[in-house]
C-alpha cells in the first residue's frame, strides 16, 4: 500500500496535512510472537542469536575501539602536528569490521539485541551499527522490508529534528526527510521510507528500539553518547506544519511497560544536578571527589574519610620481604616480587591489570625500587576523577567523569578492620552492603596476625571509609575485585581493590557484583543484604 493510500485511509488531507482525527494504532496490544517471528526472519539460525551474549558485544566493541584508536594515531603521525580536520575514523573502523564479517549480525533484527541491556551507553553512533542496535550511520529511522512491507526496527533520538519527551515513557518523534541543513526544512515530508515503516509498525503492533543521544562531559570519542532506552510502540501519528511552514510527520511512541521504568538518573540532564559537597575526601585524595545531587538536594551521611585501612591496636604488622630492584622491577626471575606473582609483573607499563590472580603482590615499603616502578599501581590511590552522586534506586553511587579503560585501577575499599571469630554472632550479615570476601589461611602461619580460632576480619566503613563505600551492587558489574598485598604478607588481611572489568564510559555508575564467585579459590560470597558498609576479607 502506498503512502498516499494510507493517508487517505486515515482521512488525512494530502495537500494541506489537516486531519479530522489523529491516526491511532489499531492494535492496542503488542503480540509477543511478533518480535520472535521477526527475529527468526532476520536470522535463520536462532541458536546463533542465543549464543551472542554480553561478552560478545564487549569483544566486538573492543575490536572497534582499538581499530579506531589505531587509525587516529596513524593520522596524527602522518600529519605531524598539522591542524587539519580528521576524517570520520569511526565510520572507517566500522566499515572495515563489516567487510571482515566482524559485525555481530549480518542482517537487521527486531526487538532487543542479545547482550545489550537497557541503559547501556555507546561512545560512537557507528557502534550502534556494529552491535546491531541501529544500522544507519546518519538516518534516524532504520527499517527492513519483510514480505514487501517496510517495518521499522529502531530510531535514534539525536536532536536533529524537533523531537521531545512528552513524559518519561512517551516520545514525540519527528519523521525524516525535507531537511535543507541545520534542521531547516525545505520541503514537506512524505510518507515513504522510514516514515512509512513507522506507520506499518504501528498498524502491525510491532515494537521499535529507541536510542537516545546525550551530551558527554568530555571529548573522548566525540561530544555525545548514545543510550539504549528499550522497546517502544508507535501509538499514533499525524502531520503538522513546522515553524518554517513545511509539513512534518509526528509519531507518538510509548515505552512498553513490561520493561519497567527507566531510572531517573539516566533521564536527567547533568544540568539538573547541583554539587552538594565540593570534596567528600576533604583533601585526602589527590583529586577532589565531589557529591552531586539532582533528586532531592540531600548530602551524603557524614563519615571520616581515610585513605588507608585502620588495623586493630593489638595488630603487630609483619613486614614483607622486599626486592632489590633499585632501577625498577622487570620480568626476570631474580626479582622477589616477580617470583611472588608467578614469574611476571601483573601490570602493563600503563598500569593496566593484565589478568586476575588469587593475590597480586605489589612492591611495598620494604622494596628498594622507586615509586615509579610498574609494580606499584593500586597503592597510589585513585587516578580518575570520581564523583559520588544521588541515585533514585539505591541512594548514593559512584561514577567517573572521565573514560576508564578495561583493567585500570579505580579505588580501594577502605575502612576499619575488625576481627571475626567462627562463632561470632555480632556481625549482622543481613545489613551487609558488601558480600564477604573470605581469604584462605595464610601460607605462613607463624606470621599470622590472629589466633587459630579466628577466621578473618571485616572491613567496617560505616564511620571510617573512602569513596569505595558508595560503590553499589550489580549483576552486570563494571568493576572486579582484586586482592592485593604490598605492606605485609598476611593473606587474611589483603587490600580490597576495584579494577575496571571493561571499558567504562564517562558518567556510568561504577558497580561490582558482590555475589560474584569470580575468585572461587580465594573469595567466597555470602548474602548481599541491604545497605551497610561491612566486608569480610
Amino acid at each position: 500500500m502506498s503512502g498516499k493510500q494510507i493517508l487517505r485511509n486515515y482521512d488525512i488531507d494530502i495537500d494541506n496535512g489537516t486531519s479530522p482525527y489523529y491516526a491511532t494504532k489499531r492494535f492496542k496490544s503488542v503480540k509477543s510472537d511478533n518480535v520472535n517471528s521477526l527475529a527468526s526472519c532476520s536470522i535463520n539460525d536462532r541458536a546463533f542469536a542465543e549464543s551472542v551474549n554480553k561478552n560478545k558485544v564487549e569483544e566486538t566493541l573492543k575490536l572497534f575501539r582499538d581499530l579506531y584508536k589505531q587509525l587516529l594515531d596513524e593520522h596524527k603521525a602522518d600529519r605531524k602536528g598539522e591542524r587539519l580536520s580528521a576524517p570520520r575514523f569511526d565510520v572507517e573502523a566500522a566499515d572495515r569490521l563489516k567487510k571482515k564479517g566482524k559485525w555481530i549480525y549480518s542482517a537487521k533484527r527486531f526487538g532487543h539485541i542479545p547482550g545489550i541491556a537497557i541503559g547501556d551507553r555507546f561512545r560512537f553512533r557507528t557502534e550502534l551499527a556494529v552491535v546491531g542496535l541501529h544500522c544507519q550511520y546518519i538516518s534516524g529511522i532504520d527499517y527492513v522490508a519483510l514480505n514487501g512491507k517496510k517495518l521499522a526496527t529502531s530510531v535514534v533520538n539525536s536532536g536533529r529534528y524537533e523531537n521531545r519527551a512528552k513524559t518519561v515513557d512517551v516520545l514525540i518523534y519527528s519523521g525524516h526527510g525535507g531537511l535543507a541543513g541545520r534542521g531547516v526544512n525545505k520541503a514537506d515530508q512524505k510518507l515513504e521510507r522510514g516514515n512509512l515503516a513507522l506507520v506499518n509498525s504501528m498498524e502491525g503492533g510491532y515494537p521499535v528500539r529507541v536510542i537516545r543521544r546525550t551530551n558527554k562531559s568530555d571529548s573522548n570519542g566525540g561530544n555525545f553518547a548514545y543510550t539504549y532506552d528499550g522497546l517502544y510502540v508507535v501509538n499514533r501519528f499525524w502531520r503538522e506544519r513546522g515553524c518554517d511552514g513545511k509539513l512534518v510527520f509526528k509519531f507518538e511512541l510509548h515505552r512498553m511497560s513490561t520493561q519497567g521504568k527507566i531510572s531517573r538518573e539516566s533521564r536527567k540532564s547533568r544540568r539538573d544536578e547541583c554539587c552538594v559537597v565540593d570534596d567528600v575526601s576533604r583533601g585526602n585524595e589527590v583529586m577532589p571527589i565531589r557529591a552531586m545531587n539532582g533528586i532531592d538536594g540531600e548530602k551524603p551521611d557524614k563519615f571520616a574519610y581515610i585513605t588507608k585501612p585502620i588495623y586493630p591496636e593489638w595488630c603487630k604488622q609483619i613486614q614483607n620481604t622486599g626486592c632489590n630492584c633499585i632501577n625498577g622491577c622487570s620480568n626476570f626471575k631474580q626479582c622477589v616480587c616477580v617470583l611472588k606473582n608467578g614469574g611476571e609483573i601483573p601490570y602493563s607499563e600503563k598500569g593496566v591489570l593484565l589478568r586476575q590472580k588469587a593475590i597480586v603482590y605489589e612492591c611495598g615499603p620494604s622494596c628498594k625500587c622507586p615509586p615509579s616502578c610498574m609494580n606499584r599501581v593500586s597503592q597510589n590511590g585513585p587516578r580518575y576523577k570520581l564523583e559520588v552522586y544521588k541515585t533514585e534506586s539505591r541512594e548514593w553511587g559512584v561514577r567517573s567523569r572521565s573514560y576508564i579503560s578495561s583493567g585500570s585501577f579505580v579505588c580501594e575499599y577502605v575502612g576499619k578492620l575488625q576481627q571475626v571469630k567462627k562463632d561470632n554472632g555480632n556481625v549482622d550479615h543481613n545489613s551487609s552492603r558488601l558480600s564477604s570476601f573470605l581469604s584462605p589461611k595464610s601460607r605462613d602461619h607463624n606470621a599470622s596476625w590472629c589466633d587459630e580460632n579466628e577466621t578473618g576480619f571485616i572491613i567496617d566503613a560505616s564511620k571510617l571509609g573512602n569513596v569505595g563505600r558508595f560503590i553499589g551492587h550489580s549483576s552486570s558489574p563494571s568493576l572486579v575485585v582484586q586482592r592485593i598485598l604490598y605492606d605485609h604478607d598476611d593473606e587474611r588481611m589483603p587490600h580490597i581493590m576495584f579494577f575496571a572489568a571493561k571499558n567504562i564510559p564517562p558518567l556510568q555508575e561504577l558497580t561490582c557484583d558482590y555475589d560474584d564467585r569470580m575468585m572461587d579459590r580465594v573469595c567466597r560470597a555470602s548474602s548481599l543484604g541491604n545497605f551497610s558498609t561491612e566486608s569480610i576479607i
